[in-house]
């Protein structure tokens, strides 16, 4: 047997073993769904109480009532946020235009991801309407919403086939793309192994420098502008590392969160980062008479431990050395990330069973996080925080 061949058997049998997964941990539908909410849970959602949750429920559409120890799933959810006037959806009307928020940074292994899925997943249970779109051909995102990259995403069906469209190209090929998942609330724009044709062709767009419509790097916010109308906000996870696909995030950006770890290693690999997106900046100001306006950029620490004297020294210099630029809280470290990713699940999907104080400590991080990054797109559309 040759080296490719063994190495194409390798890729056959871990592939296998990822659908089996999906499959076996999703059973009987073999998809990914999203679990129903205690009342509790759900009133804590809606910033209300039980009894006013179950009064909303029963004004509702067709609502009936919620018996006391009753669950609730996304959509009575969400019917209940509109009974008591609790929609935040932008407002067109208003100059509320969709917001992007840009999950990136240069170093593997920040809980980028991670990060990216659990706002994605949060602002879609304050109510918001959300577009992740996954720029990774890893496709971790992907994964996590129980999509197979290998088998399930085509170049026809990520953003490589934006970029392959021609002048004929159908009005709706941008809404085409944006994926139903099984969070009502989360589209998905997918990605995979064919993404690394969207990165070729922006590179050799680059290189021509030839006059075009629209610019390599506004290719991704053309295609937001397509499908602005569906949501509020669209969440980017990127590929650690500079890219064409990075670079298109970045002029699409609204706002960016680069997540880091409390590490000198992690920090220095941050520092590179921002080295790159001064000088990108500056360049690109030089060319064109302007910069890239971004409303926020902020520092997000991740899988913090509060017991490690290194990372609370680390976390503490970064709040001294940059203020408002770090996100006031850092989004901790818990075996119960671990415990909830061994079935696929995030933190918003997971439901204990044991150690509930552990898993109170981490959601209420996450939380944490995820309402300060609310807070900024509350501040650039011009609401109160």
């Amino acid at each position: 047997m040759d080296q490719a061949e063994s190495f194409r058997q390798i890729a056959e049998v871990l592939r296998a073993a990822q659908r089996t997964a999906i499959e076996v941990e999703n059973a009987p539908e073999k998809r990914k769904r999203l679990r129903s909410f205690s009342v509790q849970e759900a009133a804590a959602l809606l910033g209300t109480t039980p009894r006013q949750l179950r009064q909303a429920a029963g004004l509702a559409p067709e609502g009936k009532g919620i018996a006391p120890r009753a669950r609730l799933d996304f959509p009575e959810l969400q019917a209940a946020r509109a009974a008591l006037g609790r929609m935040p959806r932008r407002d067109p009307a208003r100059g509320e235009a969709l917001a992007t928020v840009v999950f990136t940074n240069f170093k593997g292994g920040s809980a980028k991801t991670t990060s990216s899925v659990h706002c994605a997943q949060y602002l879609a249970l304050q109510g918001f309407r959300v577009l992740l779109v996954d720029l990774d051909s890893q496709a971790s995102s992907t994964a996590q919403f129980g999509l197979d990259p290998a088998t399930e995403v085509k170049a026809s069906t990520c953003f490589t086939a934006w970029l392959r469209r021609g002048a004929g190209a159908a009005p709706d090929l941008a809404a085409s793309l944006c994926q139903r998942t099984y969070w009502p609330g989360i589209d998905l724009l997918p990605a995979g192994a064919a993404l690394a044709e969207a990165e070729e062709t922006l590179a050799r767009r680059a290189a021509s420098g030839e006059a075009e419509e629209i610019l390599y790097f506004d290719e991704l916010a053309a295609f937001l502008s397509a499908v602005a109308p569906r949501y509020d906000v669209a969440v980017i996870d990127t590929r650690p590392d500079v890219n064409m696909l990075m670079t298109t995030a970045l002029h699409a950006a609204t706002g960016l969160v680069i997540p880091t770890r409390a590490t000198m290693t992690d920090l220095a690999s941050t520092a590179e980062f921002f080295a790159h997106l001064a000088s990108y900046t500056a360049d690109y100001h030089a060319a064109f008479g302007h910069g890239l306006d971004f409303a926020f950029a902020r520092i997000l620490v991740t899988a913090y431990d509060p017991t490690d004297r290194s990372q609370e020294a680390l976390l503490a210099l970064l709040r001294e050395r940059f203020g408002a630029r770090v996100l006031p809280e850092p989004f901790l470290h818990s075996r119960i990330m671990g415990t909830a990713g061994f079935g696929k699940e995030t933190l918003y999907e997971y439901e204990p069973s044991t150690d509930r104080a552990a898993y109170n400590r981490v959601i209420a991080s996450a939380n944490a996080v995820n309402q300060s990054i609310e807070d900024e797109l509350r501040r650039h559309w011009g609401r109160a925080a």
